[in-house]
C-alpha cells in the first residue's frame, strides 16, 4: 500500500476497534489526528479572532477555557495524563454539521 492509499475501516463498536488494534499492535507506528492550523474564536465584543498554532482548549469546571498550543495538546495526549485523570478528550469538527 503506498502513502497515497488508505485502508478505510468502520468498526461496529469500540470493542471491535480495540480488538483490531490489539491484533495489529506490533505493526502500528503512530496515529495522526488532523487539526486545522489554528483556531478561530469570537471575542468578547463579537469580533472574529484567529489563534495560529492553537491546538485545543481545556475546559474548566467553572465554564472558563484555557487555550493551549498544538504541541502542548500532543504532549498531553502522548503522556496519557488526561486518561489517567479520567478527563475525556473530544474531537470537534472544524465546520459543524448544518
Amino acid at each position: 500500500m503506498s502513502d497515497s492509499e488508505f485502508e478505510q475501516k468502520r468498526f461496529s463498536s469500540v470493542d471491535a476497534l480495540l480488538r483490531d488494534l490489539q491484533e495489529r499492535s506490533d505493526d502500528m507506528d503512530s496515529m495522526t489526528i488532523q487539526v486545522a492550523n489554528g483556531i478561530h474564536t469570537v471575542g468578547p465584543q463579537g469580533e472574529r479572532q484567529f489563534h495560529p498554532n492553537a491546538g485545543g482548549f481545556i475546559r474548566l469546571c467553572d465554564g472558563s477555557h484555557i487555550m493551549i498550543h498544538r504541541e502542548d495538546a500532543e504532549a498531553l495526549l502522548n503522556d496519557g495524563i488526561l486518561q489517567r485523570m479520567k478527563i475525556p478528550c473530544r474531537l470537534l469538527p472544524l465546520y459543524p454539521d448544518p
